[in-house]
């Protein structure tokens, strides 16, 4: 069995914990699959508009007669034929999210946290608290653990000093355990997790 390395806040190695034997299995690509292009899908904003003959304004009248100008019979400069007419099958205002059941979710969060594992860009700490809500501490502590660029730091709960102390971090973000999804995991280069946040999302007791 694996182990990973678990750090304090100062960088300093205060044990090891013994990985599940699943966690060193392949990644499961299908289910990440599915749950990113779920994600995807929520995050597309559904706003383009092309207008329909009914919403063209203007063609209240027939453009000329019907019979005798030897031009093609028309009825309205609304027609889709026309330019400045209304659009055929258009796109409308739409919503393109969709559900996937919550058991696939779950899986796909654990596989994603698999693959940073399996990759080595997974760190493991003991907690984190800060005194004062003061960016110089949090940045401390970060360059101490290695996790400077590019890194997602989940927490079973995010304290407010350390959440205030964050803000300004930048390529920096810290979550808690129950608002985290496998895309957020995917979309950091490094993932910094405590260590019950990790027992809690792995199921490792």
């Amino acid at each position: 069995m694996s182990k990973l390395s678990i750090y304090d806040t100062k960088g300093k190695e205060i044990g090891k914990l013994t990985l599940d034997e699943s966690l060193s299995r392949k990644v499961n690509s299908k289910v990440l699959y599915q749950a990113v292009n779920n994600y995807l899908a929520s995050r597309h904003r559904g706003t383009h508009k092309a207008k329909k003959r009914r919403e063209v304004r203007g063609g209240g009248k027939k453009p000329w007669r019907q019979k005798g100008t030897g031009r093609a019979r028309s009825g309205s400069i609304r027609n889709p034929l026309w330019t400045g007419g209304g659009v055929i099958f258009g796109p409308v205002v739409r919503s393109y999210s969709y559900t996937i059941p919550r058991k696939v979710k779950r899986i796909a969060l654990v596989e994603a946290i698999k693959s940073k594992i399996q990759k080595d860009n997974c760190i493991l700490f003991d907690s984190i608290s800060i005194d004062k809500p003061k960016t110089k501490e949090m940045t401390s502590i970060i360059k101490k653990l290695g996790i400077e660029k590019g890194c997602l730091m989940v927490v079973e709960n995010v304290e407010d000093n350390v959440k205030m102390a964050s803000r300004n971090i930048r390529d920096f973000s810290i979550r808690c355990r129950k608002n985290i999804n496998a895309m957020d995991v995917l979309e950091h280069d490094k993932l910094a997790i405590s260590e019950e946040a990790f027992k809690n999302l792995t199921g490792k007791t």
